[in-house]
């Protein structure tokens, strides 16, 4: 895992656990607000796992 999608996983890691809150988190990582929400809900269904199938949908 690269620097870039560790970041991604420890933000969102904090937006679930409720210590950053969406908007911040879509800031920080240069991302939209309906982005994180993709991000939170895979990373809720499948944990940090979630960053694999983030990374295959931006190659193509």
């Amino acid at each position: 895992m690269d620097s870039k999608a560790q970041l991604t996983v420890d933000i969102v890691a904090k937006v679930a656990e409720g210590k950053i809150d969406i908007v911040n988190a879509a800031k920080l990582l240069d991302k939209s607000r309906r982005t994180i929400e993709r991000y939170l809900k895979k990373y809720r269904k499948i944990g940090i796992q979630f960053i694999g199938s983030i990374r295959v949908s931006q190659r193509n």
